[in-house]
């Protein structure tokens, strides 16, 4: 009978790279919380397009992925591009024009609709929060490593 034996280099590993993972998650999670209270607004323009077939699951007005590019000036007069998807009809997709950037790094940008703070704006931190917990938790007293 083989014992396996723990090799530490290989746990410090993955202890490390899942405590990114919950990091991540965590800015993933904040960054469009962040938007809303300390970003800049401006408008944008919207460029639609559909892509895939229907999905007859959902109601008519929501059958269809929609592609949504959008381009905005930001206040020192530079133009930066965003992308997101929406449901929307066989016709067409409601896409409003306001969108939230950051100053300082215009490139974390998004559509206002999905920067209005909402309780599942807290899952992805949550998660994150308790893979780091989980996975740097200290070894109770007694126990074997």
């Amino acid at each position: 009978m083989a014992i396996k034996v723990k090799n530490k280099a290989s746990n410090v590993f993955w202890r490390i790279f899942i405590t990114l993972v919950g990091v991540a998650l965590i800015l993933l999670g904040t960054s469009r919380i962040a938007l809303f209270f300390l970003g800049e607004t401006t408008t944008a323009t919207i460029e639609t397009r559909r892509v895939g077939g229907s999905s007859d699951n959902y109601k008519p007005s929501m059958r269809y992925e929609w592609s949504v590019d959008f381009s905005f000036l930001d206040t020192d007069g530079v133009w930066h591009s965003g992308h997101t998807t929406r449901r929307g009809g066989d016709m067409g997709v409601f896409v409003e024009k306001t969108v939230y950037y950051l100053k300082a790094a215009p490139f974390i940008n998004s559509l206002a609709s999905e920067v209005e703070p909402n309780p599942g704006q807290l899952i992805l931190p949550a998660l994150g929060t308790l893979l780091i917990l989980i996975m740097n938790r200290k070894p109770k007293k007694g126990a074997q490593t």
